[in-house]
């Protein structure tokens, strides 16, 4: 029988805390809107965390940031590779620990408030020369969550966070989202920003949107036959764009 709840019940920490004591094995999922992570456990261990983008004990430390969601746990004696070093407690320990850290930031940081949106001329023309933890945080930037959020849920050291948040500010890569400011464009990445939507600035092609139309030129070339006829033109921008 499968462990349902949400977050509201019972936080990630405890919840892998009382796997751990009971020494329980199989796959906790845990869920968010379009977000969703697995964590495979043996014997009360994390020893996998997988997630659409990434792998590893980053996952289990995004998470952490969580205030809500849903998940459930599976019970399964599936053997399962071990991923994970680190131990469940050293896992959590190191979780509080950074968001302990984030809480502090957040208190001496002013604008924690403000919400970010991504410009999509500037994201067409930097994405590639930003840093690691700049592209892990514009992923979360989608004019719903604020600086604060995108802190916490990133999974990054609160301090390199702050750091990431400055970098794409900086590059004018985001900048600041009032709702209501400007018509509302829908952007759903699904592979390198897979969790990003809202409030886009659109006046220019994306770097995303033009992945999309030389991945569907190519398709629709090769599903031709060959006459020499090309593919129509890519659909025109309107809300989901791919790599």
């Amino acid at each position: 029988m499968a462990l349902t709840g949400t977050f509201d019940d019972i936080g990630l920490a405890e919840l892998l805390q009382l796997l751990h004591t009971g020494q329980r094995t199989g796959r906790l999922t845990v869920w968010r809107g379009t977000e969703r992570a697995d964590l495979y456990l043996a014997k009360g261990e994390v020893v996998r965390a997988v997630s659409h983008r990434e792998r590893g004990p980053e996952v289990v430390y995004r998470l952490l940031g969580w205030r809500e969601g849903d998940f459930t746990f599976e019970r399964s004696e599936e053997p399962v590779a071990r991923e994970i070093r680190e131990s469940t407690e050293a896992l959590i320990l190191e979780g509080m620990k950074r968001f302990d850290e984030w809480e502090r930031v957040e208190s001496e940081m002013p604008n924690m408030h403000v919400v970010l949106r991504q410009r999509a001329a500037a994201v067409t023309n930097r994405y590639e020369s930003l840093s690691a933890e700049a592209q892990a945080v514009l992923r979360l930037v989608d004019a719903r969550r604020s600086v604060g959020a995108i802190i916490r849920e990133s999974g990054l050291e609160p301090v390199k966070a702050v750091v990431a948040v400055t970098e794409l500010l900086t590059e004018g890569i985001v900048e600041e989202w009032r709702p209501g400011a400007s018509p509302r464009e829908v952007l759903q990445a699904r592979d390198r920003l897979p969790e990003a939507r809202g409030g886009i600035d659109f006046r220019s092609s994306s770097y995303f949107s033009s992945k999309e139309q030389l991945t569907e030129r190519n398709r629709v070339a090769q599903a031709r036959p060959a006459r020499g006829a090309r593919g129509p033109g890519a659909r025109s921008e309107s809300g989901s764009d791919e790599p």
